[in-house]
This record gives C-alpha cells, sequence and structure tokens, in this order.
C-alpha cells in the first residue's frame, strides 16, 4: 500500500488543528483556514485517500467564486462556499477533514 506525501500529513494536521469544535465559531475557523483547501495537492495523497481530499475540496469550491458586476473576484470560491453553508454543514464538512486526517495519520502509524 503506498502512503501519502509526508507534507499531506503535516499540513493536514495544521488545518485540523486550526479547526473548532464550536459549531457557533466553525465557519469563521473554516474560512481562517481556507488556504489549505488550494495548497494540499490530491496528488500527495495515497490513492486510497486522494479522492476523498478531492471530493472534499469540490464540495468547499462549488459556490464558485463571488465577482462583482464587472468579472473582478470580491470572494474566492473557498470562502464564498463557506459564507453559504449553514452550521450544520459546516460540521460535516470538518467532520469529514478530521476523518481524512485520521485515515492520513494511520497510514504513517
Amino acid at each position: 500500500m503506498n502512503k501519502s506525501n509526508i507534507f499531506v500529513h503535516i499540513e493536514l494536521s495544521k488545518l485540523v488543528a486550526g479547526l473548532t469544535t464550536s459549531a457557533g465559531q466553525l465557519k469563521q475557523s473554516l474560512k481562517s483556514q481556507a488556504g489549505y483547501f488550494n495548497i494540499i495537492p490530491p496528488k500527495y495523497f495515497s490513492e486510497d485517500l486522494g479522492q476523498e481530499w478531492i471530493n472534499i475540496t469540490e464540495q468547499i469550491k462549488e459556490k464558485g467564486p463571488k465577482v462583482d458586476s464587472e468579472g473582478r473576484v470580491l470572494v474566492n470560491a473557498v470562502t464564498n462556499t463557506i459564507d453559504q453553508m449553514s452550521p450544520q454543514e459546516c460540521v460535516a464538512l470538518a467532520t469529514r477533514i478530521m476523518q481524512l486526517n485520521e485515515k492520513v495519520k494511520l497510514e504513517f502509524e
């Protein structure tokens, strides 16, 4: 079995460490960690886990960027999508990220 790259292990751990467990603060917590969804490439995950990361990043970018009338980006796709998510959706997403992190950790044990 191939393992995920150590970069994935470290960066995903940082992402999870930056997430709060408070549902009321989770949306802001996800937005403050938004950069991780762009810097961790799925190709660095093991074959078993790469698709899950792709699914997570597609979900967190599904609303696309917020643009003005001239087409200029006002808010990136990740932040715009998180802004439109319900607290329950934020909890579900954070749970998926934490579960993926646990699976990556297991690859290194």
